[in-house]
């Protein structure tokens, strides 16, 4: 009740908010203008784009840059308020949102999450750039426009652009009143309200621009495990700016915003594969533990008939208080809108910033700076494993930034207007902290269970049931409390399964937790230095060439705690037995020594920098009017960082070498339009995310190349008034180069080569026996396309506008996108039982049918966004936990979702 009293008073006062600035506005409404839309010669007949995507303005068909702009009208018009929904959109983009972070990626560059890393493609908030992958306060109402510029910026925007970047570019504040509003209700509940002011406080001098948002929709699937609805969500934001012309030639505009939002999508199980011939899934969790006692029965060997007989038909968990598994979770989770996961998961995520942009016009000469200070925080709670029972329960994920950035651009003309040129300065500085516990019960149990029971070698049986109660691993022999088995931060403890006690809350350095954990917090502050240039020169009216060179310093410093009480227990009992038998010394039965075995260690710093230069060069020509042709070659760079839950390490830079060229034309007069573009890259030193020892961690590939061709259409044709068709389609064909990578789980036994970016042997030395064993299939990467890179996207909108009479305006618009298969993982599906971790191909179609009031000010819309209902992840994960079981886990994408919007606009400047 509690919770729908918050909704409800949230609800009330969002409805109010809107109410209040629409009833407002209705005393100073103005007659619209009569036409808002810019035209151009260049774009005759589709209208004029203006983007700043090379941070000058100019019409989107002139610049040599392949991106796509979407324009407030576009954002409205196909409910493109959230930024996930782009990828339908925007050729060669992937876009999703799990653990709630970001994915994003163009033309197959980008990453999968790990603790304070940066972006592969960079999301700028009018001119701001918002470094960590950390879900943020993207602006998502009052946006003038979206671009989407694809491929290395390494000049202008130059840090971690190496896949492109993002600029979400919102409404300045307006000398003229204006208000605009609208409220939305759908299924699942779902209600959105937004709502805009804009006006002077000071004629000519002083004005400002204010708008909110709030949406909440209930929980789309269902958790069997707890019988509750999951995969609700539930945000609110703001935005105020500022806009201050203290002269003709100086504008200073500042700008606040912040974001709070909570969601609960929980991970699903997609597939199981046993590593342990088929002894562990998900109804026998602890695998030969977990089974009954005909299975001793059928297979002699493993327990004495005796001792089969104190089971009385049940398993050696029931026998001893283990874990109890006994239920499947659904295996096809998407598609029956059911998963399991025995404890409910939540997200939250906080984001706000305050920056100031300062514009001062010297006639010849224009400086422009931009500083600015971000904020955001990660909560999640949950387990990754989709089961019944604990696979590994994360209490918390908590992530903290705080970044300062500062911008100077100094940009003007020369040569008689000849020579465009530009030069700046760009600083950034972050600090940063991620505190992760991840508590594995049923792991430990596992290991629990085997040290106990273990016969001796020899013995006719593997197991004997002589232990009245299981040992915890912390009394075994030659185990001691260290500060490596204490929490890694403070935070809540473990809130209890069955027979495992709750842990009270918890206290670094000082707490060992009863439930057994792996947990880990890095500390990191980074800063970024880079100085630019970049010049376009007009050798005629038709012919420009343009070149930029970025030099740019980064520098990271981390501090990690890596803690865990039950591998603690394990590595000092297993060294104290090597030292008591003399097969090690004395030094070797240190807390220190023993961490280091352990891969623990407690405050270590470790400093890294990186230096690289990147720039650009290209050719662009008129080659007829309203035709644009140009080449280019740009070279990107991103930093490397440490990893989280290691100890020492740290992964390199990527580097990105792109070869360009397009097309831009309007034709028939204006009917059609038409972007085309194709580039090859060449990658080195690929940055990849996998999960393994219960946590992300980034690595390196050695090389990848990538063919592609984009192509975006707009027509319009006068023979069929009203008529419009428009979208996009993307192919690409990327492959990695040489590499040799173990799996997780090793199966494949590559994790036993000193260095992965090689050729595959066809053997290797397992260090732990001596042994030679052979490579898997699955490590050889080469020929493997690129992380989340369909071949094949594509999208295409058809919409009818027409007036009626007195009555106002009809539009009806559907959309549909297509995504061809896509891989999660460096080694494609390979891996024996892991194949449901690429994404199968679907479509999304969305659908709008509105009306415009004569006058504009009120509109009122159906709308229905995936309306076939296709089941499809908004992310997909192959996880090692527990280590004798395979998982493929997914975040679900929304289903079909419908609703009515009603929109209203008062004032000349909300149009």
């Amino acid at each position: 009740m509690a919770r729908f009293g918050t909704r409800t008073t949230l609800r009330a006062l969002a409805g109010g908010v809107a109410l209040a600035v629409l009833t407002q506005a209705a005393h100073a409404q103005e007659a619209p203008p009569a036409d808002t839309e810019t035209s151009d010669a260049s774009t005759p007949g589709l209208g004029e784009i203006v983007v700043t995507a090379q941070k000058r303005e100019e019409n989107i068909q002139k610049t040599p840059i392949a991106i796509t702009a979407v324009t407030s009208d576009r954002i409205a018009q196909g409910g493109l308020d959230q930024p996930q929904k782009l990828q339908f959109t925007v050729p060669s983009m992937n876009f999703s949102i799990a653990s709630g972070f970001t994915y994003i990626s163009l033309r197959g560059i980008g990453n999968n999450a790990a603790s304070l890393t940066d972006s592969t493609v960079a999301t700028y908030q009018d001119g701001v750039y918002t470094g960590m992958m950390l879900a943020q306060s993207v602006p998502t109402f009052d946006l003038q426009r979206i671009e989407v510029l694809r491929g290395p910026q390494g000049t202008l925007y130059g840090r971690n652009t190496t896949g492109g970047v993002i600029n979400y570019i919102s409404k300045d504040p307006d000398f003229e009143f204006g208000a605009a509003g609208d409220v939305s209700y759908g299924n699942y509940d779902a209600v959105e309200v937004n709502a805009g002011l804009t006006g002077p406080l000071v004629e000519d001098k002083i004005a400002v621009r204010a708008s909110f948002h709030y949406d909440d929709h209930d929980g789309y699937y269902r958790n069997i495990a707890i019988n509750r609805r999951e995969y609700a969500g539930n945000s609110i934001g703001g935005r105020l700016a500022v806009l201050l012309r203290p002269a003709e030639n100086l504008s200073i505009t500042v700008r606040a915003d912040m974001a709070r939002s909570k969601t609960t999508d929980g991970y699903a199980r997609v597939q199981t594969a046993s590593l342990d011939g088929g002894l562990s899934d998900d109804a026998h969790p602890l695998g030969i533990f977990s089974q009954p006692a005909s299975f001793f029965v059928a297979n002699p060997g493993y327990l004495s008939p005796a001792d089969i007989a104190k089971l009385n038909g049940g398993s050696i968990a029931q026998y001893y208080g283990l874990i109890e598994g006994g239920q499947y979770s659904p295996d096809n989770p998407a598609k029956s809108g059911t998963f399991a996961n025995w404890y409910p998961t939540v997200y939250r995520t906080k984001a706000s910033g305050v920056s100031l942009t300062a514009n001062w016009d010297l006639g010849d000469v224009n400086v422009k700076s931009i500083s600015a200070y971000r904020y955001g925080d990660l909560y999640n709670t949950g387990d990754i494993g989709g089961r019944f029972t604990p696979g590994a329960y994360v209490l918390p994920i908590n992530e903290t930034n705080k970044q300062y950035t500062q911008e100077f651009n100094v940009s003007g003309k020369a040569f008689g207007d000849r020579l465009d040129w530009l030069a700046g300065a760009f600083y950034y500085h972050m600090d940063g902290a991620n505190y992760t516990a991840t508590y594995l019960p049923a792991v430990a149990q596992y290991l629990q269970a085997n040290v106990n029971l273990a016969n001796a070698p020899g013995s006719p049986f593997a197991y004997n049931l002589n232990a009245p109660a299981l040992a915890p691993l912390s009394s075994l022999p030659g185990t001691f409390p260290s500060v490596y088995q204490t929490a890694s931060f403070t935070g809540p403890g473990f809130p209890g399964f069955q027979n495992i006690p709750a842990d009270g809350p918890t206290t670094i350095g000082s707490t060992i937790p009863v439930a057994p954990f792996f947990g880990f917090a890095m500390t990191q502050k980074s800063d970024s230095y880079a100085g630019f240039v970049q010049a376009t020169y007009h050798v005629t009216d038709a012919l420009r060439v343009t070149g930029g060179f970025r030099y740019t310093i980064d520098r990271k410093v981390a501090t990690r705690n890596v803690h865990s009480n039950f591998i603690y227990d394990l590595t000092a009992a297993t060294i104290y037995q090597y030292v008591q038998g003399g097969i090690l010394p004395p030094e070797a039965y240190t807390p220190e020594a023993i961490a280091a075995a352990a891969n623990l260690c407690n405050a270590e710093r470790t400093p890294k920098t990186w230096r690289a230069p990147t720039g650009m060069i290209s050719v662009d020509y008129d080659a007829a009017e309203h035709v644009l042709t140009y080449a280019k070659a740009s070279w990107g760079y991103k930093a490397g960082g440490m990893n989280n839950g290691e100890c020492g390490t740290s992964y390199d830079p990527e580097y990105l070498a792109s070869y360009e060229g397009g097309v831009k034309a309007v034709m028939a007069d204006g009917q059609i339009l038409t972007n085309l573009a194709f580039y090859y890259y060449d990658y080195k030193d690929i940055q990849f995310a996998t999960y393994s020892n219960n946590t992300s961690h980034i690595l390196n590939a050695a090389s990848a190349t990538a063919f592609g061709v984009e192509l975006e259409y707009a027509i319009r044709p006068r023979f069929a008034e009203g008529w419009q068709l428009d979208g996009s389609a993307s192919f690409q064909d990327s492959q990695y180069g040489a590499g040799c990578f173990g799996d997780p789980a090793n199966t494949n036994n590559a994790g036993f080569l000193s260095t992965p970016k090689q050729a595959c042997p066809a053997t290797v030395i397992n260090p732990n026996t001596g042994q030679e064993v052979p490579i898997g299939a699955s490590a050889n990467i080469k020929g493997n396309p690129l992380l989340r890179a369909p071949r094949w996207k594509t999208n295409f909108g058809l919409q009818y506008s027409t007036d009626v009479g007195g009555f106002g305006n009809i539009m009806a618009r559907v959309d549909a996108a297509w995504t061809s298969k896509k891989y999660n993982a460096i080694w494609a599906d390979k891996i024996p039982g892991t194949e449901k971790s690429a994404d199968k191909p679907y479509w999304v179609v969305n659908a709008v049918l509105g009306w415009t009031s004569p006058d504009k000010r009120y509109a009122a819309e159906l709308f229905g966004e995936n309306i076939t209902n296709s089941r499809y992840y908004d992310n997909l994960n192959l996880v090692n936990t527990p280590s004798t079981m395979y998982t493929v886990i997914g975040a679900m994408a929304a289903p079909r979702t419908y609703g009515v919007r009603f929109r209203a606009k008062f004032g000349s400047s909300a149009y």
